[in-house]
């Protein structure tokens, strides 16, 4: 019977077997650029992680002002709601009246000072958007129920928010929502943004 010979194996005079040494550059630069790897991907590590901070900061002082615009809306368009309703109570087209009296209630609020000319960027949105809408003339006022209640509904308003300065946005958000409220002719039942 003949002897079978492995190729990577060279059979040594004492007897034993002997391993090639050809591979062993390849083994060795495979592990020195396995180390280059990790120590990359750790330096990568380190400063995302420093960056992370500060974008959480960024956005939390975002959702903070989001929410200051949303109280802020909300305030406007209760006092806006319950002054039309005031206005219209008494009227014969009472659902006509309060389209044509929240109109005016909101071009008067936006057309004063501290809307008109404002750099304030906390009043650009609800001046922009939410004041701008509701003066076009885009919300629908209905009927609901035999109860004598209405439906006020304000639909696809957007706060747009950066943190960057001069136009140059480094992280921003934008808030979608709408303004509906359930009221009668003395009274809100509820007013949401959503």
């Amino acid at each position: 019977m003949s002897e079978i010979k492995f190729p990577c194996y060279d059979l040594c005079s004492s007897g034993g077997f002997q391993m090639n040494r050809q591979g062993h550059v390849g083994t060795i630069l495979m592990v020195f650029g396995a180390l280059l790897l990790v120590g990359v991907a750790l330096f990568s590590f380190q400063g995302f992680k420093n960056n992370i901070k500060s974008l959480d900061s960024d956005f939390r002082g975002l959702s903070i002002e989001m929410g200051d615009l949303e109280n802020i809306v909300f305030r406007y368009m209760e006092t806006f709601i319950l002054e039309s309703i005031k206005q219209s109570k008494d009227s014969n087209n009472f659902e006509e009246t309060f389209k044509i009296k929240l109109k005016e209630l909101t071009k008067q609020e936006m057309e004063k000072n501290y809307f008109k000319n404002t750099e304030d960027k906390n009043l650009n949105p609800i001046k922009d958007n939410v004041f701008a809408k509701i003066v076009s003339g885009n919300f629908i006022v209905e009927k609901s129920g035999d109860k004598g209640d209405y439906v006020l509904s304000v639909k696809d308003l957007t706060f747009s928010m950066n943190t960057g300065s001069d136009g140059k946005s480094v992280n921003s958000i934008d808030y979608k929502f709408s303004i509906t409220s359930k009221f009668n002719k003395t009274d809100i039942d509820y007013l949401s943004l959503g």
